[in-house]
């Protein structure tokens, strides 16, 4: 999700990250949510830029020029998540439908409408399986599902995201949230390794300490979790 869209017209390389995961306690869904909230949203200019310089040249110079110009006209005029579904919705084979599909899912996201942000991840992953934003939609789904409390299908994302993609940058977010919802089950164990395991093989890596946040706070909600209930004696009241 640090990927950002170049200028350089020759190598576009336009990446939208998942939005916000849902906000449970503790300081490492805190610095998540932060870090979603910076590049999370949809750039709609940026995204626009792109469809200009994926559309190439010798388009721009033949007839389709004036359609392509007004999808990206379109795209740059919708505000709500609404009017960028239905853009997609109109022509999906235009270049800018699956940006359009992307951007209404993060917004229905951003707004709390997590049914429908989940919908439109997944109408985007079934229409556009091998689009360069699809990592982006795969970890929204999960993260959609997270926010529903649908934890066992987001630890099945989440897990199915980090298995398949081990080289995107986007990696640790699904390894994260894997974990939180982990704790969520009272899988501590399974839960515990992750951050573990994560914290092993990247001592340098920045987000270390989102994954030490992580793992303090399951320890003490596993701890928490076990401790003795006290039960309150009213004789000796």
């Amino acid at each position: 999700m640090d990927d950002k869209i170049p200028q350089n017209a020759n190598e576009p390389q336009t990446t939208e990250p998942a939005p916000v995961v849902p906000s449970h306690e503790g300081e490492d869904v805190k610095q998540f949510s932060k870090w979603m909230a910076e590049y999370g949203r949809p750039a709609l200019i940026g995204l626009a830029v792109a469809v200009v310089v994926l559309l190439g040249i010798q388009t721009w110079r033949s007839q389709k020029a004036s359609k392509a110009s007004a999808a990206v006209q379109a795209l740059f005029q919708s505000r709500s998540p609404e009017e960028l579904q239905q853009l997609a919705t109109t022509d999906p084979e235009a270049p800018t439908a699956p940006m359009a599909l992307a951007s209404a899912a993060a917004e229905f996201y951003a707004q709390n409408r997590y049914d429908e942000a989940l919908a439109a991840y997944q109408s985007f992953l079934a229409q556009y399986p091998a689009h360069m934003l699809a990592p982006q939609a795969e970890l929204g789904a999960a993260a959609s599902q997270e926010a529903l409390d649908d934890f066992e299908a987001a630890v099945a994302g989440y897990v199915a995201f980090a298995e398949k993609r081990m080289e995107s940058p986007l990696r640790p977010q699904a390894v994260f949230g894997a974990a939180r919802c982990l704790e969520q089950l009272d899988r501590f164990d399974e839960a515990r390794a992750l951050y573990e395991d994560f914290i092993a093989a990247n001592p340098d890596s920045d987000q270390l300490a989102q994954a030490e946040s992580g793992l303090l706070f399951l320890k003490k909600a596993e701890r928490a979790k076990n401790a003795p209930a006290v039960v309150f004696d009213s004789s000796r009241d």
